[in-house]
């Protein structure tokens, strides 16, 4: 649930803070009446994006056997690297995206072209859309289908409110401390995708299977997928009781090598420009 939560949350902010951006400034350059065809790509975008996730579910569904553990495992990894560059993206970007999103609203004006304003925010919002989708399919496989459920909607609450409060108080929300703190958290959910996606592969015998426990600790009622506990740690960690060395190996690899591209100091050359953009806004 926790998982679900914080996927929508980080995503559907994301969504809404492009949005609140858009509105805001078509408003502050005199056009309010092109919100319309913003509003218009919001829609077609997340019409898509439902169309899209229900699309992997059935493909899931039809499958049986290594076929089904394959396609499984494929879509895990597909999150993990889209998942990855977002967030590493993000990270980078967080300063400058509001620049960034003015001038592309700004051509748009210069066209006359309503559709182009629609488009631009259509495929902002169905990248989110489509990225969510395909995380919410991805751990569906390590959570309970509730318990995703109830996460979504919790996640995309708070998107909501939160891109609320950007759309009434401008700067006053630490967007660079929000993407930094929840970029840390997916990047541990990607790590556990990552490790079950292997899992799955073993279990088609597309890898060979490395049987090589770690740890035993299925004796333990409590960190088990039996218990509430169990399964938090399961579908945020990646957590297994009885880790073989292969599933570990790629967990450990993944936090090692991401974890340190997110957090080492940005360059010198991104800095700067980074606050030459933020100093013209």
């Amino acid at each position: 649930m926790l998982a679900a939560f914080l996927l929508v949350l980080r995503e559907g902010f994301e969504a809404t803070l492009l949005i609140a951006i858009l509105l805001a400034y078509v408003v502050k350059i005199g056009h309010a009446e092109s919100k319309r065809a913003i509003w218009y790509g919001v829609a077609v975008a997340a019409g898509l994006s439902v169309i899209a996730g229900a699309a992997m579910f059935f493909a899931a569904s039809s499958l049986q056997g290594n076929a089904s553990e394959i396609f499984k495992g494929a879509t895990m990894w597909f999150a993990v690297g889209v998942l990855t560059y977002m967030v590493l993206w993000m990270r980078r970007q967080s300063r400058t995206i509001a620049a960034d999103l003015r001038h592309g609203v700004d051509e748009a004006m210069e066209t006359g072209s309503t559709f182009a304003l629609a488009a631009l925010t259509f495929v902002m919002v169905f990248r989110e859309g489509l990225e969510s989708a395909l995380f919410m399919f991805s751990i569906t496989h390590t959570s309970a289908p509730l318990q995703v459920a109830l996460g979504s909607i919790a996640g995309l609450a708070g998107a909501v409110g939160l891109g609320y409060v950007v759309y009434v108080g401008g700067r006053r929300l630490n967007l660079g401390a929000f993407f930094k703190v929840t970029g840390l958290l997916l990047l541990v959910v990607a790590a556990g995708l990552f490790a079950h996606g292997m899992a799955m592969f073993q279990f088609a015998s597309l890898v060979p299977a490395v049987y090589y426990p770690l740890w035993d600790l299925s004796g333990v009622a409590a960190l088990t997928s039996q218990s509430y506990l169990g399964q938090f740690l399961i579908a945020f960690f990646g957590w297994d009781p009885k880790p073989d060395l292969l599933e570990f190996g790629v967990w450990a690899a993944y936090v090692v090598v991401v974890g340190y591209l997110f957090l080492r100091p940005p360059k010198l050359a991104t800095r700067t420009s980074a606050q030459t953009a933020e100093a013209t806004n």
